[in-house]
């Protein structure tokens, strides 16, 4: 599994998982000569972080990051990486991440740095929401720096139908509901991938999605990753392995996206 960069311990070492409201904002994942590299010595994947791009702080340089599933605890520091990111209208809502927090954090990635106190990423809109990585470093933040929130659902696409939440789920669960998740289902919507725009042009977009990627065609849950793109992002999908299916439907945010899809290939385990 993807390690912290500067000898974080074996034993801390993050599990992958995934979920992500649609379109990448703060990173643009264009590398540069002068990077380091995430390894994944047990499925021979890497992926580099650019050291020279231009950050907002150029004290913001170096980060320590692993990647880990998001869950219900991670909910505030979401929300905060959630408004850092996106405009209003296109944001998720505090209930929306409530609600697939609790029903498919299994669907959802993050990207964490440690951070220290006398650090400068204290000063990241996720860091008053970071907890300890560990009970043995107490001093120290697990700092949000990436995510992708997602559901599935039943379509071939991302729809307005998936992008809800069934008005009564907090007290009737249901394996049938057209609104929100579909464990049935067989696609991935991605509803959410954000980086911190104090990063923009490290590539933490790219590699948290990569991440997340990796994790869904192993698994064997899932036939297809779709989501939605603004036509200015659709070359940056294309780059990572979706195609572009056409105008999308939907209308959330105001409409006038585009469809992306990435096929999830068959060499899954046992096949």
């Amino acid at each position: 599994m993807p390690r912290d960069l500067f000898g974080r311990d074996p034993k801390d070492e993050a599990q992958l998982t995934a979920s992500p409201e649609v379109q990448i904002s703060g990173a643009t994942g264009q590398d540069v000569p002068d990077e380091f590299t995430i390894h994944r010595g047990d499925e021979g994947l890497e992926f580099r972080i650019s050291r020279n791009a231009k950050v907002v702080d150029k004290a913001l340089t170096d980060l320590h990051p692993y990647v880990q599933t998001l869950t219900l605890s991670d909910l505030e520091s979401c929300i905060a990486l959630e408004n850092a990111t996106f405009p209003e209208h296109e944001r998720c809502s505090r209930e929306k991440f409530m609600y697939r927090l609790t029903t498919c954090p299994e669907l959802s990635l993050g990207l964490f740095s440690t951070t220290a106190p006398n650090e400068p990423t204290t000063s990241l809109p996720t860091y008053p929401h970071s907890r300890p990585p560990n009970s043995a470093s107490p001093m120290k933040k697990s700092t949000l720096v990436a995510q992708v929130i997602a559901t599935k659902c039943a379509s071939t696409t991302v729809t307005d139908e998936s992008m809800e939440y069934p008005p009564d789920w907090r007290t009737h669960v249901s394996l049938s509901e057209r609104q929100g998740h579909q464990e049935h289902g067989r696609t991935i919507a991605i509803h959410s991938l954000a980086a911190l725009p104090e990063f923009k042009g490290r590539g933490l977009g790219k590699i948290v999605l990569k991440s997340y990627i990796q994790r869904m065609e192993t698994s064997g849950i899932a036939d297809r990753l779709a989501l939605l793109a603004h036509d200015h992002l659709i070359n940056y999908y294309k780059a990572l392995g979706f195609r572009d299916n056409g105008k999308s439907e939907v209308q959330f945010g105001g409409g006038e996206w585009v469809d992306m899809l990435y096929t999830i290939t068959e060499s899954l385990p046992g096949s």
